[in-house]
This record gives C-alpha cells, sequence and structure tokens, in this order.
C-alpha cells in the first residue's frame, strides 16, 4: 500500500520533527467549553483541504458519548525550563471530550489527592522544582516544610518526612458505569465521570504493601508517621463483566497488582542476596512484611454497593453488610513451574500492565525499568535548588547524563498466566483495615518468555482449545525511561539533538514491529509468531486502542480483537542523544544495523493492522511537528447493517503542534477520524476564538462511556454532599491509623488543610489563592486525626 505523509493545504510546514508543545501545557481547569470543528476533506492531489469550519459545521453522524484523556502536567507554560525531569512526572490531567448535541464540549480537572493538596501548602504550587516559602503554613513552618517538601526525582515526586505523591497520570479503566484513574506508583482512584472529581482510592492504606515497607517503618519511628507510602500496582488493571468472580455480586469487581522490584540499580543481584537474607532474619517467621520489597500480589477488588456507600447505617459485620461492602483480596504469586518452583515471583522492570481472557489473567513485566538511581540523585540534590544556590540547579541533570550509567530493558518480553480457576482453588487472602500481618497465599503462575520486549498489548478474550492470542507491540532499542537533558550531545555526524526538549523521551534507535502471539494457555508453549516489520511505519509502537469485546461491556457479543490501531512515534535524530545510540551499538539483537538508521525522519503514523491478514489495512502519516498520541475508539451509534463493529466507528486523538509563527505558542487539537477509512473527512477540534489555545500535555491512555449521568451514576455522585462524604470517610480510614504518633506540624497540615481541601476538592486556583491567606483554614475542617 502505497503511503504519502499527510499535507494540510494553507497549513505552513513545521521547522522541527518534534514540536516544542511536548513539554509545555496548561493548567487551566476548563468547564465546558464548546470547541471550534474544522472539516478537512482529501482533493484528488491526495492533499487535505478546508472543507468546513464555525459553528455550522456538523460532526459526523454516530459520534456520541464521552472521551476520557489522562496526561502529566510537565512544565506549565508560564514556568522556565526545568532539568533532570522526564516529562510524565507531574500531576494528572483529565480531559473529558463530550459529543453533545452535535458539540464538541471539553472539560479538564486536575486529579487532586490528598498528597497534592500537602504539597502546594508547603511549596505554593504541586510542581516547583525549587523550594520557597510562599503559603502562611510553609512560612510558620519554613524549617520543616523545607525537609518535607515534595521534590522531583526523575520519575517521581517524593518528601524526604511524608512519602511520594500520587500524580495519577496514566490511565483509565471503565468497570461498568464506573471510572477510576491510575499511575504506576500509587493507588487508584475512583473518579466522578460527570465533575471529575475524585471519589475515593481503591481500598485502604491498611491494605496494601508499600514498595519498601522498611523505609516506611524507619521513617515513622524516626519522625512519628509516614502518610504518603509509595505503593506499585499496574497501571492497567482488567475488569470482566462477562463474567464476574462471584455470581452473587451484585456490583463489579477489577483484577490489579501489589508488587515491588525491590532495589532495582547498579549491582542489584548481590545488593538482593543480602536484603533477602535481611528480610527473611527479620520476618522471624512471624512478620509476613517483605521489608525490601521483592513481592508481586494479585488484588481483585469488588466496589461497594450504592447502598452501603451511601448509607451508614448498614451493619458493615452483618452478612448483608458483608455482601454490600467493598472487598479487596490478595493472592501472592510463585512460579508454577521449572528450577524455581514454589518461588515467588520477582517483577524485573515494570507490570504495568494486566489483561484478562475466558480462563487467564495475563501480567506483563514490560520495557518500563525504574531505576533507583534515576530517582534519588536527583531527588537529594534537588535539596540544593535554592534561589542562593543558582549554580547547582542543573547538578542533578548533570549527574543523570555523565556520571549515571543507563540500565537498558531486558531484551525479551515476560509473561506471567495466572489460570482463574485458580483463585477458587487457592483460597485469597481478605484484607480488612484492622489486620495482623500475615502472608497473602500463594498462587501460581507460569512464566512465559516473548523473544522481543514489549511496550503495551492486547488479548483476544476467547480461550478455544486453551489457547491465548495476543497482539503486541515490540519497541527494539527504545529505552523509555530515559529522557533528554541539557547536557546530552549529538550523535557524531548526525547533527540535531533538541536541548530545547529537555525532559522528552528520548527516541527508538531500532525499527519496531508489531506481533501476533498464540499460546498454549496450560502449557505456557508459543504455539505461532507472526511479526511485522514496516520500514515507515513501525518504528515507535506506543499506544493502540480497538473496539470493545464482551469483557468490556455485557451486551457486546465480540471475543476477538479483528481490527487494533497502533499510534507509532516514528523516528528522528532530534531525540537520540550520543550517550543513548552508544550503548545500544552494541546491543545483541537488532532488527537493523545500528549503521542503517535512515539519515531522515520517519513519520508518526495512525495505523490500522489487521490482526486476521496481519497486515496494514489502513494507515494515516502525521506532517512533521504534528505528535499524536492517545487514540480512543469510539463505537458509532448508527445501525451496523453488516459493517464489521470492529471499524464501525471512529478514532480520537490528540495531536499536539507549535503555532507556525510563534513556536513558544501551542496549537493543541483533538483530531476524529472514521475508523474503517481514515481517507474520509478529519474533523480537527480546537480551542474557540475567543479562548486561548489549548496546550494539552502530552497525554496517554484514554477511556471511553456512553453516559456520564445515568441513574446509577446520578444516584451515587449526583448529590455534592453524597461525593463529600465518601472522601471524608476514605482519608479518615487512610490516614487516622498513620498519624497516631505524628507531630504537631504533620497533625496540623492534615486537620488544617489537607482533610478539608480534598474532600470540598478545591480548584488548583482557590487551593493556592486560599492557601496564601492568613485564615487558610476550612470551617469544619476533620480533627479526628
Amino acid at each position: 500500500m502505497k503511503r504519502q505523509q499527510a499535507r494540510f493545504i494553507g497549513e505552513p510546514c513545521r521547522k522541527n520533527f518534534v514540536p516544542r508543545s511536548v513539554i509545555k501545557t496548561s493548567r487551566e481547569e476548563i468547564t465546558d467549553l464548546s470547541l471550534a470543528v474544522r472539516k478537512y476533506v482529501k482533493n484528488d492531489q491526495g492533499y487535505w483541504e478546508l472543507a468546513e469550519e464555525g459553528e455550522a459545521v456538523e460532526l459526523p453522524p454516530g459520534l456520541h458519548g464521552y472521551v476520557f484523556v489522562v496526561g502529566a502536567l510537565f512544565q506549565a507554560d508560564d514556568r522556565p525550563q526545568e532539568d533532570s525531569t522526564p516529562l510524565y512526572t507531574g500531576d494528572g490531567m483529565i480531559y473529558r471530550l463530550g459529543f453533545e448535541h452535535s458539540k464538541a464540549i471539553l472539560k479538564t480537572r486536575i486529579t487532586k489527592t490528598p498528597c497534592y493538596y500537602a504539597d502546594i501548602a508547603m511549596t505554593g504550587a504541586s510542581d516547583n522544582a525549587v523550594w520557597k516559602p510562599e503559603t502562611t503554613f510553609s512560612k510558620q513552618h519554613w524549617l520543616w516544610s523545607y525537609l518535607a517538601a515534595f521534590r522531583n526525582g526523575g520519575p517521581s515526586r517524593m518528601s524526604l518526612l511524608l512519602g511520594g505523591r500520587n500524580q495519577l497520570n496514566t490511565a483509565f479503566l471503565r468497570v461498568g458505569d464506573r471510572l477510576i484513574v491510575t499511575i504506576d506508583a500509587g493507588r487508584p482512584y475512583e473518579v466522578d465521570p460527570d465533575s471529575l472529581e475524585l471519589i475515593a482510592p481503591i481500598g485502604t492504606t491498611a491494605q496494601w504493601l508499600g514498595i519498601l515497607p522498611i523505609v516506611s517503618r524507619l521513617v515513622s519511628q524516626f519522625t512519628g508517621s509516614y502518610p504518603f507510602d509509595v505503593y506499585i500496582n499496574s497501571a492497567h488493571p482488567v475488569a470482566d463483566l462477562i463474567k464476574p468472580e462471584n455470581t452473587a455480586d451484585t456490583e463489579p469487581g477489577f483484577f490489579t497488582t501489589n508488587y515491588s522490584t525491590g532495589y532495582n540499580g547498579l549491582y542489584r543481584r548481590p545488593v538482593s542476596w543480602v536484603f533477602d537474607r535481611l528480610n527473611r532474619f527479620l520476618k522471624s517467621g512471624a512478620n509476613a512484611k517483605e521489608q525490601f520489597g521483592r513481592f508481586t500480589d494479585l488484588i481483585y477488588y469488588r466496589f461497594p454497593t450504592v447502598e452501603a456507600e451511601l448509607d451508614n447505617k448498614v451493619d458493615k459485620h452483618s452478612e448483608r453488610g458483608r455482601c454490600k461492602e467493598p472487598i479487596l483480596k490478595h493472592w501472592r504469586l510463585v512460579l508454577a513451574d521449572g528450577p524455581q518452583k514454589g518461588q515467588p515471583v520477582v517483577v524485573e522492570q515494570s507490570l504495568h500492565q494486566a489483561a484478562i481472557t475466558e480462563r487467564f489473567i495475563l501480567l506483563a513485566d514490560i520495557a518500563f525499568k525504574m531505576e533507583f538511581s534515576q530517582i534519588f540523585s536527583p531527588f537529594f540534590i534537588g535539596f540544593l535548588k535554592l534561589n542562593f544556590f543558582q549554580k547547582h540547579w542543573s547538578l542533578s541533570g548533570w549527574v543523570r547524563a555523565k556520571v549515571l550509567r543507563n540500565i537498558l530493558p531486558l531484551p525479551k518480553g515476560i509473561l506471567y498466566v495466572v489460570k482463574r480457576e485458580d483463585l477458587e482453588k487457592y483460597p485469597s487472602f481478605v484484607c480488612t483495615d484492622n489486620q495482623e500481618e500475615k502472608p497473602p497465599l500463594p498462587i501460581p503462575a507460569k512464566q512465559i518468555i516473548l523473544p522481543y520486549e514489549i511496550s503495551h498489548f492486547a488479548a483476544d478474550y476467547s480461550n478455544e482449545n486453551g489457547k491465548i492470542t495476543l497482539h503486541v507491540g515490540h519497541p527494539n532499542g527504545w529505552d523509555v525511561t530515559q529522557w533528554i537533558t541539557r547536557y546530552d550531545s549529538s550523535v557524531p555526524g548526525r547533527s540535531g539533538l533538541r536541548s530545547d526538549l529537555e525532559g522528552m523521551q528520548v527516541g527508538t534507535t531500532d525499527l519496531g514491529g508489531l506481533a501476533k502471539y498464540v499460546i498454549d494457555g496450560d502449557s505456557g508453549e508459543i504455539q505461532t509468531v507472526n511479526v511485522i516489520r514496516d520500514a515507515e511505519s513501525t518504528w515507535s509502537p506506543s499506544i493502540y486502542t480497538h473496539s470493545e469485546l464482551c469483557r468490556d461491556d455485557s451486551n457486546n457479543q465480540e471475543t476477538q480483537v479483528k481490527n487494533i490501531y497502533w499510534i507509532t512515534w516514528g523516528f528522528t535524530w532530534e531525540l537520540v542523544p550520543q550517550q543513548l545510540y552508544e550503548v545500544y551499538q552494541s546491543r545483541g539483537y537488532r532488527a537493523i544495523p545500528i549503521e542503517n538508521l535512515p539519515d531522515g525522519d520517519k513519520p508518526l503514523t495512525l495505523l490500522r493492522l489487521d490482526t486476521e491478514t496481519m497486515e496494514i489495512a489502513d494507515s494515516f502519516q502525521f506532517p512533521s511537528g504534528y505528535f499524536a498520541s492517545s487514540p480512543q475508539f469510539i463505537p458509532s451509534s448508527e445501525p451496523l447493517e453488516g459493517n464489521d463493529p470492529s471499524t464501525h466507528g471512529f478514532i480520537v486523538c490528540t495531536v499536539l503542534s507549535d503555532d507556525p509563527n510563534n513556536e513558544k505558542e501551542s496549537c493543541d487539537e483533538f483530531w476524529v477520524f472514521h475508523a474503517d477509512d481514515f481517507h474520509k473527512p478529519i474533523y480537527r477540534l480546537s480551542n474557540p476564538a475567543a479562548h486561548k489555545s489549548l496546550n494539552l500535555a502530552l497525554t496517554l491512555h484514554t477511556a471511553w462511556m456512553k453516559e456520564v449521568r445515568s441513574e446509577n451514576q446520578r444516584k451515587r455522585y449526583g448529590d455534592v454532599n453524597n461525593r463529600r462524604n465518601l472522601r471524608r470517610d476514605s482519608v479518615d480510614k487512610d490516614y487516622a491509623p498513620r498519624l497516631k504518633n505524628a507531630k504537631s506540624v504533620v497533625r496540623e497540615l492534615f486537620s488544617d488543610i489537607v482533610y478539608e481541601y480534598f474532600v470540598e476538592q478545591l480548584s488548583e486556583v482557590e487551593a493556592t489563592e486560599r492557601l496564601l491567606q492568613e485564615n487558610y483554614r476550612i470551617d469544619g475542617s476533620n480533627k479526628s486525626s
């Protein structure tokens, strides 16, 4: 199929391949902004020309529902460029694009967790890189605020005395008419899909195990408290609405993980050997807390009924009450066979994604390796980031770029397979808020090794004859946990590295691929592998979408992923620093020799892969200077009439670009494609003339919901007081036990700020303005701590 990079008539060519907009974003929380619509059609010469624009433009029939997109607020558009921090570190921003009455309506909200309000109380803004006492609280307690302030540590934001930030900036899971927002390094939260307020976390702090329990214990012993422990889970949890785990449940549930890789920096093996033996000594056969990490738990969470959420009179200890209360179950994963049979599963990189089929739960250890050195070197050097130490501002970036050695992702993919029938055979450990420390019960997981590293993957629901069918993106030669610093240099002979993109993910150094695997779920044998690599279209496979299957919607009959839509991020020397090039130069497996990398750029591409023929059935190559992400399939509301349901709909994605007249200004948009044919008209949605440009974050994953104000949703979230009560109950359960021995300044922080600010879900503008006032407390503050 002949491919041609798209050209829009009347739009000047951009100077750079990657727009500067990817590293700048707006923190404005928008309410119901009607977007401007421009409709483009393809002319006889193959160019796209503007057909209609303005309020009279009608969106295509069948486009309906609500798209949810989330991304990290990396650097505000009015802030100076920051060093030593990657662009996926930042508060989450939820963008909800609603198609209502033939209009595209945008609403945005920051994901404001309790730790968010603690952060701004001490720093004045949750994205401040340099600490200075700006709020009334930080001025009254300036020394403690300096020591306890949150600081960016590479891909995380940490406080020496309080713990880690839960920034909720990565993905969503729709479970029936509920929506949760996730991140790898934090508990998921339920979100009201209408107001976009956070409701409550999934499970209490007592029901989760921190990444390094020894750290939490030591800090608590020295300071009296450690409220914001760091919990690692899968950013892509999974639900099955057609086959609930307990048919008596009236509310749905979902699966995720709670795990820790332990120490994963240099000399990991000897360090882990020492920690393992210390852990055995500390446990003394009784304490199940894995003090130095290195554990992997499968979790099942069942939501409470609406009655239990809203009726405090329900007896939670009665049989009726237990059926209505939320349930959180743990299983400890152990290897099912091989020389290490019965030993705990220890994650090498990240269980970023899970999948669920009719008979199996799949957990993928993917190429997303978080190194301790990436976190702690910038974090501790961050204490020198003061106005009178300006010469040290870039020290952490220099250390990361010049001193630390890159630890590459594994050159293979690791898959763990749990049989769903074993969930009944091996009893789970039901976590309660008052549990004694004892181990979750083991459940076997079969380890399967794929030949190449994994970015993301999808799975068919059906398991005919016990077969598992996977659809995988293979990002060869690409370390997505590395980012550009001001100290990086271009590859010799390859000019063009963009230092103005500091914080942006590095680019790939090899051609990626898209694959289909058929695996025997019982034996673990890989039976067939079909990998396609396309020299134009499969560079940097990143994020995918596909039509819903029966597990996503019980009214849907589809069990197979027949068409999968990938966005690939292309190739450019603008994102390949010399240091990365050199470490991948000697990489064992390569799709193409490194000396054969293209001289020019390879475009970002939206493609449709037919999974039956394993051919690229359709593709759209974005012009240079346009950065696309976050594809979401929307099923058409028009009658199917014999069409393939896997292509009967639309693809919505975010597209970032710079203003061609001023590269410091963004021209970010949402684009709408017809899923069955990318050559049909394209609808580009942007800010209206009276509103400044959208300036979106480099967004990641998405979800789609048909409704946000259904009867059940209104019953659960419609009353603002119900939402407040759910939040108040959650913070009381989470933090009251953890603050029993806290110092008075910590108790003041929570009682005067964190509790009620979170309960009220104050906007960022309201919260920051209030914290500057002498009387920043909200009347009726929660004093239960």
